[in-house]
């Protein structure tokens, strides 16, 4: 019998989050999970506090960026804390350096302690002087800021004592990703579908402007090159004009012309960055009326654990973005509070300075 399965969960996962007022996290093996709402006595235990959240965009990743907004807010609505709220995600704002370094000061100056930021995906010059700018206006006012799904780099960590990040790691993500493949190509010899030994791969890979989607795929190659199979392995390279931006149309876009063309016929697995780009693929296979290739995936969003638990992706790597999000609150309410910032929360701190978020491996077991 064939059943869903989820592998390699951490006792630290399923606990990460011990809320006095809330209860703890329901299930690892959820992305939207949600605490028991508090009882009377314990009622809005940061009634009054205010606590800022400047949300961004994560290129085609609507359905994690609503998940962790939902999360955020609802704690702050059960434990009766002031959600001070703001979003750079307007098309016209998004690759605007300025615009989030103007809302979050306009949340510290209405009293915000702590600030939950998902920096902008800004790379180079502009978006390093936007992130110290932010952290030298906190710090003068002794604010805050929790570097929530993109953390801080090691530099702003270094020379500022009043951010920390809550995300999880790239690389370990990579590691998992690549795993799952190994494992799943290893119990599937009928996927070999030209039987000549090696695994015909392509990578869908997401935003280029994105540093965690490149560590992504090293980590994935890295985990498939060291591996048992690491000899039998043929990666078919994504040409420069398959720009997925992480969006899944795009990467339906991209597949479909590959089912038009004839070029899916030289592949065997597809890997992507995100759940969203597999999604697109599989949106693409159904359109086309073609069964589509093991597709293995990344966030395991509701909608891939879905797809997994029906046959139609292989696997996917559970990011508990939702997870994430209720540790960066908690550490903000913390903080407004004036707790330790790491009060109720059950994995370490790295440094002091980081959280990362354990992740699990999510397949269906022959």
């Amino acid at each position: 019998m064939k059943k869903w399965q989820i592998l390699g969960v951490t006792a630290a996962l399923s606990a990460a989050l011990t809320l006095t007022a809330c209860g703890q996290q329901n299930s690892a093996g959820s992305s939207n999970t949600a605490n028991a709402p508090a009882s009377n006595a314990q009622a809005k235990p940061a009634n009054g506090v205010k606590i800022g959240f400047a949300h961004c965009c994560v290129h085609g990743e609507i359905s994690t960026m609503d998940a962790s907004e939902d999360a955020i807010r609802q704690m702050a609505n059960e434990r009766g804390a002031t959600l001070l709220f703001e979003s750079a995600n307007e098309s016209q704002n998004k690759e605007n350096p300025q615009y989030q370094v103007e809302q979050v000061k306009k949340m510290i100056d209405q009293g915000a302690k702590s600030v939950i930021v998902v920096f902008q995906a800004l790379k180079g010059k502009e978006g390093d002087t936007a992130k110290q700018e932010i952290l030298e206006y906190a710090k003068a006012k002794d604010v805050t800021i929790i570097a929530a799904r993109r953390p801080a780099d090691k530099s702003l960590h270094t020379r500022f004592a009043n951010v920390i990040s809550v995300a999880s790691s790239a690389e370990e993500a990579g590691a998992y990703q690549g795993k799952m493949v190994i494992d799943q190509w290893t119990k599937h010899p009928e996927w070999d579908l030209n039987t000549d030994g090696k695994m015909q791969f392509m990578i869908l890979q997401g935003d280029k402007k994105n540093k965690k989607m490149d560590v992504r795929t090293q980590f994935v190659m890295r985990t498939l090159t060291s591996s048992e199979i690491g000899d039998k392995l043929e990666r078919i390279p994504m040409t420069a004009d398959e720009e997925t931006n992480t969006e899944r149309g795009k990467a339906k876009d991209i597949v479909a012309n590959w089912i038009k063309t004839g070029k899916i016929k030289k592949m065997e697995v597809i890997i992507g960055n995100t759940d969203d780009l597999v999604l697109g693929a599989l949106d693409a296979f159904k359109e086309a009326n073609e069964k589509p290739l093991p597709l293995f995936g990344m966030n395991a969003i509701d909608e891939a654990q879905e797809a997994v638990k029906n046959g139609e992706m292989a696997g996917t790597v559970l990011q508990d973005v939702v997870g994430q999000s209720k540790i960066s609150y908690q550490i903000a309410e913390n903080i407004a509070l004036g707790k330790s910032p790491s009060d109720g929360i059950d994995i370490p701190f790295t440094g002091g300075t980081t959280v990362n978020v354990p992740y699990a491996i999510i397949v269906k077991d022959i």
